[in-house]
């Protein structure tokens, strides 16, 4: 098989993998750091702010906050009052239903990260009018990745403090080391452990906060935690169309390098293990990032095994389901 001409979730912020690399290796749980978008691919990760709105307004969990005060009921009754005080809401585990986007925290982890005991999501929607929501704070021992979706944030955030130092910060900033940040539309955000920071939003504004503790799985569990798939079955309401000339990996995939002259291989998924021919093998270790492909380039044997076990796909995953059970997801258990 020829050089593969793979679309990684993560090209919109990193050109390459030796660019991704360097991230890794340079400012991952260092420095702060805005990637700005190289395309427009972000766009289609969440629905629109009144997408998110009706969401939250339809039974998915969510809680409120507004200097520092929390309203975790989530009562759809409550929501249209507090976008309206310029309150912050925001959406726990929302990944669960946005498989778009738990792709690209897949992507995350499998490039950058690696397995982690935790992992979480959460999209944030406020009216802008300049309130504090969780005042100055700092998350604790997590990497996080911040991704605006709409409208503009502006974060201040200063030197990371000691393990141990309680969260919420008394306020406000100030000194020589703290920065001031717009974060436009589009932008990608690292926000390394400890790291202090205050957000404030003038205008409308839609955001992603995907974070990971820093704690690992045992190793008997490691490829479990790398091939996790958190997505809900239920309704799709805009299913993509089919494209005859790519193919998208729907779920996350661990393998090792066959053995030489072993006729198949062991693929390790969310739903267990599973073989496949051997042949696969340059295409299958690229699958852990969840890339598209152009499907000209993998006429291989093990390419049928793959569709049939709906590891790869002629179509885009779905922006959004609408769960079949929605007071069974993960968020309602957030405090």
């Amino acid at each position: 098989m020829s050089v593969l001409h793979l679309r990684s979730p993560l090209d919109t912020w990193w050109p390459d993998a030796e660019a991704r690399t360097r991230f890794r290796r340079r400012d991952l749980g260092r420095a702060p750091v805005v990637l700005p978008p190289r395309d427009g691919a972000w766009r289609a990760l969440a629905p629109s702010f009144e997408g998110a709105a009706a969401m939250a307004g339809a039974g998915l969990p969510f809680h409120t906050v507004v200097e520092r005060r929390y309203d975790r009921s989530g009562a759809a009754r409550r929501l249209a009052r507090a976008l309206a005080i310029g309150a912050t809401v925001y959406l726990p585990q929302v990944h669960q239903v946005l498989p778009r986007l738990a792709r690209l925290m897949v992507a995350l982890r499998a490039t950058l990260l690696g397995p982690r005991r935790e992992e979480s999501s959460f999209l944030f929607l406020v009216e802008g009018a300049g309130r504090e929501a969780m005042g100055l704070h700092h998350d604790g021992d997590v990497d996080a990745f911040w991704l605006q979706l709409e409208g503009r944030r502006t974060v201040t955030v200063g030197p990371p403090v000691a393990r141990g130092t309680p969260a919420d910060l008394p306020g406000p900033p100030r000194g020589p080391a703290w920065r001031t940040l717009d974060l436009e539309p589009g932008a990608l955000f690292h926000l390394p452990p400890f790291t202090p920071h205050r957000v404030v939003c003038r205008s409308r504004s839609l955001a992603v906060s995907l974070t990971w503790s820093r704690r690992r799985p045992p190793r008997p569990r490691a490829r479990e935690a790398l091939v996790a798939w958190d997505v809900v079955g239920g309704l799709v309401p805009d299913r993509p169309p089919v494209d005859r000339s790519k193919l998208w990996t729907w779920v996350p995939v661990a393998a090792v390098a066959p053995r030489r002259g072993a006729r198949t291989m062991t693929l390790t998924t969310a739903d267990g293990p599973f073989r496949v021919p051997s042949e696969a093998w340059p295409l299958v270790r690229h699958l852990s990032a969840m890339p598209a492909v152009r499907r000209s380039e993998v006429a291989c044997r093990g390419l049928e095994a793959l569709l049939s076990h709906g590891i790869l796909g002629p179509h885009d995953l779905p922006r959004e389901v609408v769960p079949e059970n929605p007071r069974a997801l993960d968020g309602w258990r957030f405090a």
